[in-house]
C-alpha cells in the first residue's frame, strides 16, 4: 500500500494553511488532480479539464507582485544557502515516504531535525577561519550542506502535508508488527492437518495478508513542543554559525591588509 493514500489528508492539510503562497497553492492542486486521476482510472469517469488548471512552477510565475518577488526571494536564498542539502534533501524525503505505510507510520519530521541538529554540532568546532578566503567561507558552506540536508527532508516533510497523519511529530513513527487473528479464542481448538507443498509460504515478515491496519486518529495530534524544541535549536545554531562567518569574513580584508 503506496503512501497516496494519505494523499487526500495532506492536500485538504495543505489547503487550509496555503496562505498567501503560491508554492503551498500548487501543491494542494498538484494532489488533488492526482486523486481525481485515480478516482476516474477506478470508475472510468469523464475527466474534466477545468478541475486539472494547476498554478504553474516558481520559474513560469512573473515576480512583479508582492507574493511573487517574496517567493522569489525566499529560493533565491535558499539556493545559495544550500545548492546541495536543498536537492539531497529532496531526494531524502522521496526514499523516506516509500517507506510509509510499510515500514514507517508517518514521516519522520522530528527525527530529521534532531537529525539536522547532531550532524551540525561538530560545525563550530570543525570551522577554522584564517587568512585565506577558502577556509573563512568555502570550506564552512561546504560542511552546512550535511545538516542542510536533513533540515530540507523535515521541511519538504512540513511543506507537503505529512503533519495530518497521526504519528508525524513524534520520534520515529515505526509501523507496529500487526499480530494474527487467533480464530481459536472465538471457534475453539481445532485439528490442524500438516503443511504440504500447496500452502502458501509465510511471509517474510510474519504478518497475515490480511492483518488489519493500524488504527490511526483523525485530525491527527501534533505534538507541537517535540517539533518546537529542536527547530528553536537548529535555528540558534544556525544564527550563530552564521553571524561567525559573517564577523570572519569582515575580519578577513584587515588580515589580509596585514599579512602583506
Amino acid at each position: 500500500m503506496p503512501a497516496e493514500v494519505f494523499d487526500e489528508e495532506r492536500r485538504a492539510w495543505i489547503a487550509a494553511r496555503a496562505g498567501i503562497w503560491m508554492f503551498q497553492k500548487r501543491r494542494a492542486e498538484l494532489l488533488g488532480k492526482r486523486i481525481r486521476a485515480r478516482s476516474r482510472a477506478k470508475v472510468g469517469a469523464r475527466p474534466d479539464p477545468h478541475d486539472d488548471q494547476v498554478t504553474p512552477p516558481l520559474i513560469f510565475r512573473t515576480s512583479s507582485t508582492t507574493t511573487g518577488a517574496l517567493e522569489t526571494g525566499v529560493a533565491a536564498v535558499l539556493a545559495a544557502a544550500a545548492p546541495i542539502g536543498w536537492p539531497l534533501g529532496r531526494m531524502l524525503y522521496a526514499v523516506i515516504i516509500g517507506l510509509i505505510p510499510e515500514r514507517l507510520q508517518a514521516y519522520p519530521i522530528a527525527a530529521l531535525i534532531w537529525a539536522a541538529i547532531l550532524s551540525g554540532a561538530p560545525l563550530p568546532v570543525l570551522y577554522d577561519p584564517s587568512p585565506s578566503l577558502a577556509s573563512t567561507l568555502l570550506i564552512p558552506w561546504l560542511l552546512a550542506q550535511v545538516p542542510a540536508t536533513f533540515a530540507s527532508a523535515a521541511a519538504y516533510g512540513v511543506l507537503e502535508g505529512w503533519l495530518a497523519i497521526d504519528g508525524s511529530s513524534d520520534w520515529w513513527p515505526l509501523t507496529p508488527a500487526q499480530r494474527d487473528v487467533d480464530d481459536t479464542l472465538i471457534l475453539g481448538p481445532a485439528p490442524v492437518s500438516m503443511p504440504t507443498l500447496l500452502d502458501p509460504a509465510p511471509s517474510a515478515d510474519g504478518r497475515s495478508p490480511d492483518a488489519l491496519r493500524v488504527p490511526r486518529r483523525r485530525p491527527a495530534p501534533v505534538n507541537w513542543i517535540r517539533l518546537a524544541i529542536p527547530a528553536a535549536i537548529a535555528a540558534i545554531g544556525s544564527c550563530w554559525y552564521v553571524a561567525a562567518v559573517a564577523a570572519a569574513l569582515a575580519a578577513f580584508p584587515g588580515q589580509a591588509l596585514a599579512a602583506t
